[in-house]
């Protein structure tokens, strides 16, 4: 018999303590980690396809090529489609006549580089809910739950999925009023997710920048936000900066249902990105998971050959210019807690499975009736790689508003993902005047 030295006795007590702590707060089994990259994608989709619309996952981007729909959904079919339709588009169609879906073929385009793949791997089996249930813990920069084991891990993986290193962006957000006319609000911005910036030394989740370009009333506006992953224990630090004096103000914590000025109150602070900010004063439960027609693919929609014009049409986006496929998707409920007040009773979000982001929104007012339905309208962008908003588009069914955020077609400069890292002290009131110039 080999006996062990003293030495290596503590050795092994040491490996053996670390593994016991690692499988207590594993979220799931090596053998369920084991199923990433093999029946399902690095990110926790599902490879295989449904056997007919859906196809297999292969990390290939599918060119998209003159495609024509497949058929049409509209007012007086969509009876036939409603198991693949959300609560929210269903409304879309008895409410507008116009309204319409085009349905093309599906395409996976979705992808991330491959440090994202491994580091999602390895999250599987360490990543945890903090003890408040307000962030996670133990994680490397990836999605932090790709095998979800509730509806706040599937939460969590939206804000935090992969949308790049940063993105800068000159866009124009539009409110497009009952009678079709539209005001629009533009901006020079800058996002830095901090989560997936490894070299960066950041106590925050995002670092946003952002200065008002128009209208003239509010050109040479801006506003700083630094913004935690854990919103209940650290707080967004924001500042505003005021032209008129040209100084830098600390700005009030707004969050919640606080409403977007920009927006003219059609969008919430937490219905910026379909949903983002602390999710503590909701319920959340895992629905179960469907296959649903979703935006998906849009690059008509990015052409700088159109006009805001050709978009922004009443009620209602152009529905000549977008693009619809079936894909799977996750579907969590929040349900507003007693004890709290929002203007919304329930919230049901679906997110794309391949990733991980909330791609339409049913918001229902306190009496339990579908009042605002929010939509993602995505596209490949092969500098990140991955997917990424083209526009978001928020639809209010009781007033026949709606608003639309980062319209880049009139725009004189594109998206541009990555490239150099911008660095912290840009991200300081100092930085933010400097900015300001």
């Amino acid at each position: 018999m080999h006996i062990l030295s003293k030495p290596h006795i503590r050795i092994c007590l040491v490996l053996f303590i670390l593994s016991s702590y690692q499988y207590s707060f594993a979220k799931v089994s090596l053998q369920q980690q084991a199923k990433l990259g093999q029946t399902l994608t690095p990110i926790g989709a599902v490879k295989a396809g449904n056997g007919s619309e859906i196809p297999d996952w292969n990390d290939n981007t599918n060119k998209l090529h003159a495609e024509k729909p497949l058929f049409i959904i509209n007012r007086e079919n969509f009876s036939q489609y409603t198991k693949y339709l959300t609560n929210g588009q269903r409304a879309l169609f008895e409410k507008y006549p116009n309204f319409y879906m085009s349905i093309y073929p599906t395409h996976r385009t979705a992808k991330a580089p491959q440090w994202v793949y491994d580091n999602t791997i390895a999250n599987a089996i360490t990543t945890q809910l903090n003890q408040d249930n307000t962030g996670y813990e133990n994680n490397k920069a990836g999605i932090p739950f790709p095998i979800p084991q509730s509806a706040l891990e599937i939460y969590f993986n939206h804000i935090s999925r992969w949308r790049g290193l940063q993105v800068k962006t000159r866009a124009s957000d539009a409110v497009v009023y009952a009678d079709g006319k539209f005001s629009l609000y533009t901006r020079q911005s800058i996002i830095r997710f901090d989560g997936y910036n490894d070299n960066i030394e950041s106590k925050y989740f995002i670092s946003l920048i952002a200065k008002v370009l128009a209208p003239a009333t509010k050109s040479g506006s801006g506003v700083l936000l630094l913004e935690p992953l854990d919103q209940i224990n650290k707080k967004r630090s924001s500042w505003l900066f005021d032209k008129g004096r040209r100084r830098v103000v600390r700005a009030p914590n707004i969050t919640y249902d606080s409403p977007v000025q920009s927006a003219n109150g059609l969008r919430t602070v937490d219905d910026t990105d379909l949903i983002n900010g602390a999710p503590d004063r909701f319920n959340w439960k895992i629905l179960p998971k469907r296959e649903c027609y979703i935006p998906y693919n849009n690059e008509r929609l990015a052409s700088k050959s159109l006009k805001y014009n050709d978009i922004l049409h009443k009620n209602h986006i152009n529905p000549e210019l977008t693009r619809y496929e079936l894909h799977r998707v996750w579907v969590i409920e929040a349900t507003l807690k007693p004890k709290w007040r929002h203007i919304y009773s329930k919230r049901v979000f679906y997110i794309d499975e391949d990733t991980w982001q909330v791609i339409v929104a049913d918001q229902y007012d306190k009496q339990g009736k579908i009042w605002r339905v929010s939509m993602s309208y995505t596209k490949f962008y092969p500098q990140m790689p991955g997917i990424y908003p083209v526009i978001n588009v928020f639809h209010d069914l009781n007033s026949n508003k709606y608003h639309v955020m980062n319209l880049q077609n009139q725009e004189n400069s594109t998206i541009q993902f990555n490239g150099e890292i911008v660095k912290n002290n840009l991200f300081t009131p100092s930085g933010f005047k400097r900015f300001m110039k």
